[in-house]
């Protein structure tokens, strides 16, 4: 779609049009082998745990199911919502991916010389950092978007939506306000943009990315991995040395932890080498537990206001 044939009536239909592929759309984070694959990981490690199904169940499902699907059923609210920003905002996200590709191109031109645009490369090398690279540098951007804001006040009050359940489901990804949300998916289109534009110029032509199914080989792996059990109970840890490179479940839960102590650690969504190269990793304990939301502080007690009876002092033995 191009910024003149947009027209807002066409993309809110385009977008009614595309919700019934929220689960059979290789590209939808819901597609839905990739909801069968969480439940045979989390059979897989109840099975490799010796877990009883009855702990298995509590896992998946940690409180009364009626509490679970009424948690569900406003995460999947947002997420439907949210799902409409692509459509509607499709010129202002094709002008950052051009910006972002326009960047690198002029960053390495002066190494590599300008791409030939009507040019095409399809070698395996090519195509693997085509999809590679823009897969890292939207994982890059989303670490940013993220940690600014959880840092200034004014964007935590619109972050905290995403904090304050203390049940989590698959689907609280992507319980966001739709503003924070178009500000992470505009960050990874500059990004994304940013690292094709980068290697078109270093091979000089235009290169098609490795796909499957018509979406990005990484993307479709990690969504097939462990990306649903990220926002549930399921306390899956990665080795410590693969922590330092990849965000477990475990790891994710912990920031999620209502605890102040883990509040500002493990942004990253892929890679846990963003928290490691800046200070903001934790690597939670092989049976550390969390208790999620977000807890208030206790507001100050007003000037002149009398002592809670918790802060009096004892009175002295007689």
């Amino acid at each position: 779609m191009t910024t003149a044939s947009y027209d807002p009536l066409t993309a809110t239909w385009n977008w009614l049009a595309h919700l019934p592929g929220l689960l059979t759309d290789p590209g939808s984070p819901f597609w839905w082998p990739t909801i069968i694959a969480a439940g045979l990981a989390l059979l897989v490690l109840g099975l490799v745990g010796r877990a009883s199904l009855a702990e298995m169940r509590r896992q998946a499902m940690p409180c009364a199911p009626r509490r679970f699907l009424r948690q569900l059923a406003v995460d999947t609210g947002f997420f439907v919502v949210n799902s409409a920003i692509p459509f509607l905002a499709a010129p202002v996200l094709l002008l950052l991916s051009a910006a972002g590709a326009t960047l690198g191109v002029v960053l390495l031109a002066p190494v590599f010389g300008m791409p030939d645009p009507a040019a095409r490369l399809a070698t395996p090398l090519a195509m693997l950092l085509a999809a590679l690279l823009p897969f890292i540098a939207t994982d890059f951007s989303l670490y940013w978007t993220h940690r600014i804001f959880h840092t200034f006040p004014l964007l935590w009050r619109s972050h905290r939506l995403h904090h304050e359940p203390e049940v989590l489901t698959p689907v609280t990804a992507f319980r966001f306000w739709p503003h924070e949300q178009f500000v992470h998916i505009a960050g990874g289109t500059f990004m994304n943009g940013f690292a094709l534009g980068l290697v078109a110029t270093a091979f000089g032509a235009n290169v098609d990315p490795v796909t499957l199914l018509g979406v990005n080989v990484f993307t479709l792996v990690w969504n097939l991995a462990f990306s649903h059990l990220r926002h549930s109970h399921v306390a899956l840890p990665f080795p410590r040395w693969l922590s330092y490179v990849l965000v477990s479940p475990h790891m994710h839960q912990a920031h999620h932890s209502a605890d102040v102590a883990q509040h500002d650690k493990n942004y990253a969504t892929v890679f846990a080498l963003w928290d490691w190269m800046f200070g903001t990793l934790y690597l939670p304990g092989k049976h550390e537990r969390f208790r999620f939301g977000v807890d208030d502080p206790a507001p100050a007690p007003a000037a002149g206001a009398a002592p809670a009876v918790a802060d009096l002092p004892p009175t002295p033995a007689r």
